[in-house]
C-alpha cells in the first residue's frame, strides 16, 4: 500500500490501527503461528500473515516467551550452499529467475531451514545474464509504471525477469531520492505548458513518463493545485 500509493510506511502502520484496531497475542494468533512455523514459514513471512504491523523480532519473542520456544533450524552448510550455487548458475537463463529458489529448495530439501534465500537471490543478481538484463532497465519507466497502477514491482520483476528485491530496491531508491523531491521551476513549467496545450483532458500517466522524475499521483495532486491557485484554468 505504502509503494502503490505513495504514503509513507508509517502513515499506512497508523491507518491500519485505526480502522483494525492493534495487533493483540490471543491464544489463536499464538496458535496460528506455531503451526505457520510448523510449515517452514520464516519469522518474516509469520508476521505478514498475522498482521502488517508486526515484525519477525515480535513473533520470534512470542513465540519464546508465550507459547512454545523457537526451534532451532539445522543451518545452512557451506557445502549446501556451494550446491545451491552451482545450480543458481546451471538455471539462471533456463528457468524464470521467480522460480530458481524454490527450485533449488525443493531440490536440495531446504524447504525447513532458514539463511539460504538471501544468500542464493544474491547469487542470482549477481550472474552476468541477470546484471546484463538489470543494466538494460528503464527504473524511471518502472517507477512511474508502478506508481500509475500500472503493475507492481512484483510483476513487473517477473516481466522483466530479474531478481525481486533488485528491482525493488531500485524503485524504492527512486521514491525515495526523486519522487519526494519537490517539484522545480524546469519541472512545473513543462507541466504547465503541456496541460495548456492540451485540447482534451491531460494524460498524467504521459505526463509523469515525460517528466521522468514524478509519478502520475503527484502530477495530478500538481494539476489541481495550481489550477486551485489560479495559474491553470
Amino acid at each position: 500500500v505504502s509503494n502503490f500509493m505513495w504514503i509513507d510506511m508509517e502513515d499506512c502502520i497508523r491507518i491500519h490501527d485505526m480502522l483494525e484496531g492493534k495487533f493483540k497475542w490471543t491464544k489463536a494468533n499464538g496458535e496460528r503461528a506455531a503451526k505457520l512455523w510448523d510449515l517452514g514459514l520464516t519469522l518474516e513471512d509469520i508476521a505478514r500473515q498475522l498482521s502488517p504491523t508486526l515484525s519477525a523480532a515480535a513473533v520470534s519473542e512470542a513465540l519464546k516467551r508465550r507459547f512454545s520456544p523457537v526451534p532451532k533450524r539445522k543451518p545452512v552448510s557451506t557445502d549446501e550452499l556451494v550446491e545451491a550455487f552451482r545450480l543458481v548458475d546451471e538455471y539462471v537463463g533456463k528457468y524464470a529467475v521467480a522460480d530458481i529458489v524454490a527450485k533449488i529448495r525443493k531440490q536440495l530439501n531446504l524447504h525447513s531451514r532458514c539463511g539460504y534465500s538471501s544468500a542464493i537471490g544474491y547469487r542470482i543478481s549477481l550472474h552476468p545474464l541477470c546484471k546484463a538484463r538489470l543494466s538494460g532497465i528503464d527504473f524511471n519507466d518502472v517507477a512511474n509504471r508502478v506508481a500509475a497502477g500500472q503493475t507492481t514491482v512484483v510483476l513487473a520483476a517477473k516481466e522483466l525477469d530479474v531478481p525481486y528485491f533488485a528491482l525493488a530496491a531500485r524503485v524504492r531508491s527512486l521514491k525515495e531520492k526523486v519522487f519526494l523531491q519537490k517539484w522545480s521551476d524546469e519541472e512545473t513549467r513543462k507541466l504547465i505548458d503541456y496541460v495548456r496545450g492540451c485540447d482534451s483532458k491531460p494524460s498524467v500517466a504521459y505526463l509523469s513518463k515525460m517528466l521522468g522524475t514524478k509519478s502520475s499521483r503527484q502530477c495530478g495532486s500538481k494539476i489541481a493545485h495550481l489550477r486551485k491557485s489560479g495559474v491553470l484554468a
